[in-house]
C-alpha cells in the first residue's frame, strides 16, 4: 500500500522501518526487504524521492513508478514517497524498528541515530548483500564518447544541491558522529593534525595567512600557538561561535565562493577539506576567488574521487558525510587552476603530503611580467 505523508503517525511503533532511493532496484535490495520482514513486523519502506536520487546520479525510474514497483514486492507492507529527510520520516512515523545494511553501523547520521534514542527507535542492522545502485548506473553507461561524458557531467552539474549555512552548527562540529569519534574539538583536531601546522608555517613561511573555511578556527589556533596569526572565513555562525577565544574575531563570516576581501590580500591562502561540500559550480567559483585573494601560494586539501574513469568522473561520499556532495576527478579541479594562470607547485605538494593521501595541491600565483 502506497501511503500519504500524512498518515505515518497511524503507523506508529507497528512497523520496521527501512529506507534508500532503489535505484535502480537490485537483489541486494530485495534481501534487505526480506532480512527486514523477518522481524516480525509489517516492513514500512520509506522511499528517497527524486531529488534525493538525483545528487547521485540521474534518476532512472522516477519515485511513483519506483514507489509502484516496490509495493508490488512480497516482503514490503507499506510505500512513503518521502519529500523530506530520513530524520524527518523517523520522527513522524516512529518505527519499532529502524533496519540498515551491516555497512552503516557506525556511521549511520548523528541526527538520525539520536531522534532514534530519543523515541525508543530500535535500530537493527541486518547481514544482506552489499551492492550499490550508483555503481550499476556507472557501469551501464560506462565511459562512452567524449560528447557523452560531458552530457552525464552536465546533468550532474545542474541537479546538484548544497546545505545552507544551517546545516554546520554546533553539533555538526562537536558531535561524536564521524569515525572514531572524529570531532572539531581542539584536542582532537591537534592529535589529527600532526605537523601539519609546523609544515605550513617552515613551508611557506608567509607573512600573511588566510584560512578559508576554517570551521570553528581550531588551524587558526594551532598557527597562533607557534606563532602565526592568521584570519580565517567560514559561511556558518556557529563556527565563530564555537572558536577560541584568541581566534574568535579574526573569524569573518562568508562563502568562499564571493567574500569580498581585497585582491592578493593574503600570500598564503588555505582551504583543506572545503571543496567537497560545494556544488562544481561553486568549487569553480571558489577557485577564482582564491586566486584573486592569493598574493603568492594556495595550499589546498579535498577528497577526489577515488577511482575517476574519465576527467568528467564527479561523485559523492554520503556514507562518510552527508554533506560529501562533489568528490571530483583531481585533474579537473587542476584544469580549474590552470585556467587562472596558477602554476602547480610539486615540491610543496610533496613537503605537505606527510601523510600520503594524495589530497593535497599547491599553486603559486606567477609574477607579473
Amino acid at each position: 500500500m502506497i501511503v500519504p505523508t500524512d498518515s505515518l503517525e497511524s503507523h506508529r511503533k507497528a512497523v520496521t522501518m527501512v529506507d534508500g532511493g532503489f535505484d535502480p532496484l537490485h537483489a541486494g535490495h530485495v534481501r534487505y526487504f526480506e532480512e527486514a520482514a523477518k522481524l516480525g513486523l509489517p516492513v514500512f519502506c520509506n522511499l528517497t524521492g527524486d531529488d534525493w536520487v538525483a545528487k547521485k546520479h540521474k534518476v532512472l525510474l522516477p519515485q511513483d513508478a519506483r514507489a509502484q514497483v516496490i509495493d508490488a514486492l512480497k516482503p514490503i507492507d507499506y510505500v512513503h514517497v518521502s519529500t523530506g529527510s530520513t530524520a524527518e520520516a523517523l520522527r513522524r512515523l516512529q518505527p519499532r524498528y529502524y533496519a540498515k545494511g551491516k555497512d552503516w553501523e557506525g556511521r549511520l547520521p548523528a541526527e538520525e541515530t539520536a531522534i532514534c534514542a530519543e523515541l525508543g527507535i530500535e535500530v537493527v542492522y541486518l547481514d544482506t548483500v552489499i551492492d550499490s545502485s550508483s555503481q550499476r548506473v556507472k557501469d551501464f553507461f560506462e565511459v562512452g564518447s567524449l560528447t557523452d561524458q560531458v552530457s552525464r557531467f552536465e546533468d550532474f552539474v545542474q541537479t546538484q544541491s548544497a546545505e545552507g549555512a544551517e546545516a554546520y552548527d554546533a553539533d555538526y562540529f562537536h558531535a561524536d558522529w564521524r569515525d572514531e569519534s572524529n570531532s572539531y574539538r581542539l584536542e582532537v583536531r591537534r592529535k589529527l593534525e600532526g605537523r601539519n601546522p609546523e609544515l605550513i608555517r617552515d613551508v611557506f613561511q608567509a607573512k600573511s595567512v588566510v584560512d578559508m573555511g576554517c570551521g570553528p578556527g581550531n588551524l587558526m589556533y594551532l598557527l597562533w600557538e607557534l606563532g602565526v596569526e592568521a584570519d580565517g572565513v567560514d559561511f556558518a555562525q556557529a563556527s565563530k561561535d564555537t572558536a577560541p577565544p584568541e581566534v574568535r574575531e579574526r573569524i569573518h563570516i562568508g562563502s568562499i565562493v564571493d567574500i569580498a576581501l581585497p585582491d592578493e590580500a593574503y600570500e598564503l591562502v588555505i582551504c583543506r577539506e572545503v571543496f567537497e561540500h560545494l556544488r562544481v559550480l561553486d568549487v569553480q567559483k571558489a577557485v577564482e576567488n582564491l586566486c584573486r585573494i592569493t598574493s603568492k601560494y594556495i595550499y589546498l586539501t579535498t577528497r577526489f574521487h577515488p577511482a575517476p574513469a574519465t576527467l568528467f568522473d564527479v561523485t559523492t561520499e554520503y556514507e562518510v558525510d552527508p554533506t560529501h556532495i562533489t568528490l571530483l576527478n583531481m585533474d579537473m579541479l587542476r584544469l580549474m587552476f590552470v585556467l587562472q594562470g596558477m602554476r602547480r607547485r610539486r615540491d610543496l605538494e610533496a613537503a605537505m603530503d606527510w601523510l600520503k593521501k594524495g589530497r593535497v595541491l599547491v599553486y603559486e600565483k606567477p609574477a607579473a611580467p
